[in-house]
């Protein structure tokens, strides 16, 4: 058995939802689903002391012998915040591995941060930015082409919150943005995972309870991902990277779609090949990605108002466009049991959202 300890020095928000999905020789942790004020969620720990092993939130374990005998008792490693996201620049003074936590002053979420095997530093918990939080030039990527943009009425307003900023029911230059696809999404523009609606059509969420936003984040499609640059149905080309995202500044969505992109280069240097991996290969870094202090959690996606594939895969956005040819799709990093690669996924999904800081110049 596996026995799962929130420490219970501080109060803790959430439930821990079932505990894992075992087989003769492996067990999947499910995302714990926990908050704890002032502090970000790093994975597990099988001693109270961290000195130990540590797995990712959503690991898939080798099971050991004496699992079925012993058990494993699993801590949660918690991080203090050690100050805000915003132009942090903590990056370089950290060694490879290294983990700290940060404050997003938008909405005073907490993020564990990592320095990864690319030497770049990363959230490893899944962006919760939602409705109420205020987007300015102060606090979000490259926001002066969003708030200076004729799309939002015309300049009128110079502090934005996310309700007005990305939702194109109520930009009046947006109303269709999502034309072909008007249904699905012309009022989802962000996707929130604690939306009951989508909770009670969806069997796959019956894993967790509908306040599992601390492990699974918000869910945004690439018009609220890239704060309004990333058009539905424009034709961008190859290559193509917007020039703002809701990421907090000093910080942005990773580019994805070969292994010379930020996704590519983090698999490369976990030992991947950063493009497309399946079979035996896939499964060795699909564990890799999922595993401490990658930490991806195979949140699946939002498509319409449904979930699908959640705790089988994981696609989170990138900035990237797909094609000139493909205009409705942009580029993400896919995830799933046995394959890891960049996916094109329609702009109109709800995917989960990583940022990584900015080089320091």
């Amino acid at each position: 058995k596996i026995c799962y300890n929130a420490n219970s020095l501080t109060p803790v928000e959430g439930e821990m939802g079932q505990l894992g999905a075992s087989s003769a020789t492996e067990t999947t942790l499910y995302a714990p689903n926990l908050k704890r004020s002032g502090h970000g969620l790093a994975g597990w720990a099988d001693s109270t002391t961290y000195n130990g092993l540590r797995y990712g939130p959503n690991q898939t374990i080798d099971t050991p012998d004496d699992i079925s005998t012993e058990g494993l008792s699993l801590y949660a490693i918690w991080v203090k915040s050690a100050g805000d996201m915003q132009n942090w620049t903590g990056c370089d003074s950290m060694s490879k591995g290294e983990v700290t936590a940060l404050k997003d002053v938008r909405d005073n979420n907490v993020y564990a941060v990592a320095k990864l095997a690319d030497e770049r530093c990363w959230m490893i918990e899944n962006l919760r930015l939602d409705d109420s939080a205020t987007l300015t030039d102060a606090n979000t990527n490259e926001p002066s082409l969003p708030l200076n943009n004729s799309w939002y009425y015309e300049n009128t307003q110079t502090t934005l919150t996310t309700s007005n900023h990305l939702s194109p029911t109520t930009n009046p230059l947006q109303t269709n943005w999502c034309e072909s696809e008007s249904a699905n999404c012309d009022n989802q523009s962000m996707l929130a995972t604690n939306n009951t609606t989508l909770f009670v059509d969806n069997t796959a969420s019956n894993y967790v309870p509908s306040s599992d936003v601390y492990s699974y984040g918000n869910y945004y499609n690439w018009y609220s991902a890239t704060a309004g640059h990333g058009k539905y149905g424009s034709s961008y080309g190859t290559g193509y990277v917007a020039p703002g995202d809701i990421c907090p500044a000093g910080w942005h969505l990773p580019t994805a779609g070969n292994s010379f992109t930020e996704f590519g280069s983090l698999d490369y240097a976990m030992g991947g090949t950063g493009e497309f991996q399946t079979g035996d290969a896939g499964t060795r870094q699909s564990k890799k990605w999922r595993s401490y202090p990658n930490n991806i959690i195979n949140s699946g996606e939002t498509t319409g108002s449904s979930f699908y594939g959640r705790n089988y895969n994981a696609y989170y956005w990138s900035s990237n466009g797909y094609n000139a040819v493909s205009s409705y799709y942009a580029y993400s990093w896919y995830v799933s049991n046995n394959t890891v690669n960049s996916t094109s996924e329609y702009k109109s999904d709800g995917l989960a959202i990583r940022c990584i800081a900015d080089y320091l110049q």
